[in-house]
C-alpha cells in the first residue's frame, strides 16, 4: 500500500524519503490523530557528539503535522508492529505541548533529521562560536 490510499494509524512501520546514506531507515508510527502524530525514527547515521561513538541511530520521539508525515512516507512496510513501552519522549512533549511551550514539525522527516544533526553539531557561545562571542567592554 502507498501513502495517498492508507490512513495513518499506531503501529504502522513506513519507509519514507530518506536522507542518502540513511536508504534502509524506517519510521514507526506511536499515536497521533487529527493533524499531530508521533513517530519513532530508526536506522539513521546521525551525528551526534553527545551520544557514545558519536553517531545516533534512532530518534525515539518526534511529532510531526500529518501534512510533514504524508509528504514523508512512500510505502506502508508493515501494521500492528509493536510500539516501544519507553514513551516518555512523547509523555515530555505533552507536558510541553499542555504549557503552550512545544509544537510539531512542520518538516519532512528527512529534514528534521538534518535539522537535528546541524543543531546538536553546531558549537555553542562557550564553545568558540564566532557569531555568539562575548567581549569584555570597558
Amino acid at each position: 500500500m502507498t501513502a495517498p490510499e492508507t490512513p495513518f494509524a499506531p503501529g504502522q512501520r513506513w519507509a519514507y524519503h530518506t536522507r542518502p546514506s540513511e536508504g534502509t531507515s524506517t519510521l514507526l508510527i506511536l499515536r497521533g490523530g487529527g493533524d499531530t502524530w508521533h513517530i519513532t525514527v530508526d536506522g539513521l547515521h546521525l551525528k551526534n557528539p553527545y551520544t557514545a561513538g558519536g553517531v545516533q541511530t534512532d530518534l525515539p520521539h518526534s511529532p510531526i503535522s500529518a501534512g510533514a508525515l504524508r509528504a514523508s512516507v512512500t510505502d506502508l512496510l508493515e501494521e500492528g508492529a509493536p510500539l516501544p513501552e519507553d514513551q516518555s519522549g512523547y509523555e515530555q512533549w505533552r507536558g510541553a505541548h499542555e504549557r503552550g511551550e512545544a509544537g510539531v514539525f512542520t518538516l519532512e522527516v528527512a529534514q528534521i533529521v538534518t535539522a537535528l544533526e546541524e543543531a546538536v553539531n553546531t558549537p555553542r557561545p562557550s564553545e568558540g562560536n564566532p557569531l555568539f562571542q562575548k567581549n569584555k567592554l570597558k
